[in-house]
């Protein structure tokens, strides 16, 4: 906070003229929406008075001692800031919406207390509050009460303020206190001793180590309103960031701890280790909880590997065999959901995210989200050793397509981020120690280092993004972007970005092996810096393998999808367009197409082309044996998919609904210029513009696009200059900045090892 400050002091004192630019500009872009933007600065500040007006109201003095102590040391420490970067030592005025100067106290007094509460409150409070925070800030520079370096030192000083005093004088720690506890307890029959809070918390719930009044120990897992939201996001998204979509999720605070008890007695019923459930109930607060006999003891993956004896892992295998036997997947099978008891024997904790009746691909990645855990914790050697001894070479052999990170969890694939190579080699070994052939992962042609190869990428783009826009001259393109209605153009980025979704959905509808969605979204957003940047297909065919494949995917598989979400693609466009036409005759009887005779010599080198290449794979036994078999189980995989109704839904239903969703993004920037187009002529359109740019392969179709998009919107009417300005705004929304977020997602996908 301290750098931001004197970043931003610097900003206000050396360089006023441009903060000022800087503060026009939003004004400028955002000042359209200034009744919005004054309501959400006066939101903000009637909000933080009325926090500390309830704070005060229920004698929460010590609460109310650290938001007070938090605006003395705003005060203090802006007031020399101030003085450093301007003329008063604090600038407050009287007017609520002039600009009082550095810092902006009134978002810094704001940010400050509701920083300073804010572990006070529930979780669907704070997220109001600080989407609140963020509108009012944006809203002072719109409206022309603060200037950028006002509010990011407001920003920076309300953070510093508020974390210093509760740095000092603590905060909540997010759980409910024990003799709370102990009381819903009681309520629901179950007498408690000792309860205290777990040093180690889980995402979304409170732990409690305790015993029971006979001396046994418990442990106690609490859902509360704040624990049951939390929860509840946690699950959706692993159920939408992981392979494993078939995972149950339920939402109530009963439901889930009912869920993780059922999971438990069906475990131990089939002979597996685990704690003995107690009770699962709801209390008369609503708070929800699990009790189960179990020891507080550190889980294995805080056990020293040498400490940790080859019988152990043994049997903790038998365990994991056992539960793969009564079909029970438990989600998190890591080492950090195994205790070993007093005697010895390791027992599995945390079936909150259990499956039963679970399918083949989540046993499977159960078993190699355990092996990666416990090489990380033994070495690969005795880890898989023991996986093979105690639960057999099958279980090892159909964990092989998972030893990626991008079948682990987060806390795994934490554990072992600095272990790509590992895994590699752990793959290599398992399919060694399993008699089988290893799993390889086909990469990606490109020069390594990869990340001089994406940054010269981007850098690429950006050249010939700037080289088009010169050759249509930046001062064209500025003087029909000044006439545009900023509003409508921020409806068709927005409308344009939401059609990464259905171009996702499409996407997991050309392969048979289930693909999670949130990363088929960040990797469809990636795409848009290599259509810009490699020229036709090329590019995009390379990175959906790579990426297919790294999500478990066969080789053919990842190479068939292309040509399945093309023809799907192709199919929609034909419909859509023949469906359209007798809505658009109008629209078209001024135009005249003149269509030449077909050049004989190029059909008759075609057909030649395409028998020849029959005759020599009929004839040549070596191609014949290269192109065949893949060529089958190619079809083979496109039968599969076509003959599964949910994938024909994802992969004609996506690319329908990218259809229309790009439709409506050129509708908007339409609207932005004063057009008004029908939807059939818009998807008219914006299809013919998109099938007449794709037969150039020009990078990301730069220049093509722009053109028959301009040609299209003339043929049915518009101005040459509007229709070469709403090309242009259309092409930015579409294609030129969505690489701006591309980028990032490229360097997530890599991360996670999606790529």
């Amino acid at each position: 906070m301290a750098i931001l400050v004197s970043l931003a002091a610097t900003i206000a004192h050396s360089a006023p003229r441009e903060d000022q630019a800087v503060g026009q500009a939003v004004v400028t872009v955002l000042g359209w929406a200034e009744n919005v933007c004054r309501a959400a600065v006066l939101c903000a500040l009637v909000l933080s008075v009325l926090l500390l007006l309830v704070i005060a109201m229920r004698r929460r003095w010590a609460l109310l001692r650290d938001a007070a102590m938090a605006l003395v040391v705003l005060a203090g420490t802006g007031s020399v800031v101030g003085r450093i970067a301007g003329a008063d030592w604090l600038p407050i005025d009287d007017d609520l919406w002039s600009r009082w100067g550095f810092p902006e106290y009134r978002l810094a007094a704001a940010i400050a207390i509701l920083t300073v509460v804010g572990p006070e409150l529930v979780r669907p409070v704070r997220a109001v509050l600080a989407g609140l925070v963020v509108a009012a800030g944006v809203g002072q520079l719109a409206i022309g009460s603060a200037l950028p370096s006002g509010v990011l030192g407001a920003v920076a000083l309300g953070l510093g303020a508020a974390t210093l005093v509760r740095l000092v004088f603590g905060s909540a720690a997010g759980v409910p206190p024990s003799a709370e506890v102990r009381d819903l307890m009681i309520e629901v029959g179950v007498e408690l001793d000792d309860l205290r809070p777990l040093a180690r918390q889980e995402i979304g719930s409170a732990v409690y180590a305790g015993h029971d009044h006979s001396g046994r120990p418990v442990r106690v897992r609490i859902l509360g309103r704040d624990a049951q939201d939390t929860q509840r996001l946690a699950r959706r998204w692993h159920l939408l960031a992981y392979r494993d979509l078939r995972r149950s999720a339920p939402v109530g605070r009963l439901e889930q701890v009912e869920h993780e008890a059922l999971a438990t007695l069906m475990a131990s019923r089939a002979g597996v280790c685990v704690p003995e459930v107690v009770i699962a109930a709801l209390g008369s607060g609503g708070d929800a909880g699990l009790v189960t006999r179990q020891a507080d003891l550190d889980p294995l993956e805080l056990v020293p590997g040498a400490q940790v004896n080859d019988e152990t892992l043994v049997q903790l295998w038998r365990e994991v065999a056992r539960m793969r036997g009564a079909g029970i997947s438990h989600g998190r099978l890591n080492a950090s959901q195994v205790i070993v008891d007093h005697e010895g024997r390791p027992v599995i904790v945390g079936l909150a995210a259990a499956t039963m009746g679970a399918p083949q691909l989540a046993l499977d990645i159960d078993v190699a989200e355990l092996l990666v855990s416990t090489t990380v914790l033994v070495g690969p050697d005795r880890a898989l050793k023991a996986a093979v001894g105690g639960a057999g070479v099958n279980a090892v052999k159909g964990a092989l397509p998972y030893l990626q990170r991008a079948a682990l969890t987060p806390h795994t694939r934490e554990r072992a981020r600095s272990h790509e190579v590992a895994l590699r080699e752990l793959r290599s070994a398992a399919a060694a120690a399993a008699g089988t052939d290893p799993v390889e992962i086909a990469p990606m042609a490109r020069i390594r280092p990869r990340n001089v190869l994406l940054t010269a990428a981007v850098l690429f783009s950006v050249y010939a993004l700037v080289a088009q826009l010169a050759d249509f001259g930046f001062a064209a393109v500025a003087d029909n972007l000044r006439h545009a209605q900023p509003a409508w153009v921020v409806v068709a980025l927005v409308v344009s970005t939401f059609g990464l979704v259905p171009e996702a959905i499409s996407l997991r509808g050309t392969v048979a092996t289930p693909l999670p969605l949130l990363p088929c979204v960040v990797f469809k957003s990636g795409l848009k810096v290599v259509s810009l940047t490699v020229p036709g297909p090329a590019g995009t065919v390379a990175a959906t393998v790579r990426f297919v494949q790294r999500m478990g995917g066969t080789a053919t598989e990842a190479v068939a999808s292309g040509a399945v979400d093309d023809v799907a693609e192709k199919v929609v466009q034909i419909l859509l367009v023949v469906l359209m036409l007798p809505f658009v005759r109008e629209g078209l009887s001024h135009v005249h197409l003149d269509v030449g005779d077909p050049d004989y010599r190029l059909v008759a080198a075609i057909v030649a082309t395409i028998v020849a290449s029959g005759l020599v794979v009929g004839l040549v036994p070596a191609v014949r044996k290269r192109v065949v078999p893949p060529l089958r189980e190619g079809l083979r995989i496109v039968e599969v998919v076509l003959r599964d109704r949910r994938k024909r839904l994802e992969l004609f239903g996506g690319n329908a609904l990218g259809e229309l969703t790009f439709a409506l993004g050129l509708g908007a920037v339409c609207h932005a210029y004063g057009v008004g187009l029908t939807i059939a002529e818009l998807l008219v359109i914006n299809i013919g513009a998109s099938v007449l740019a794709g037969l150039i392969p020009a990078p990301g179709g730069v220049g093509v696009a722009e053109a028959t998009l301009t040609a299209a919107l003339i043929a049915f009417g518009v101005d040459e200059s509007t229709a070469f300005a709403i090309a242009i705004t259309t092409r930015l929304c579409t294609h030129y900045l969505p690489p701006l977020w591309g980028y990032p997602s490229l360097l997530w996908l890599r991360r996670q090892g999606f790529v």
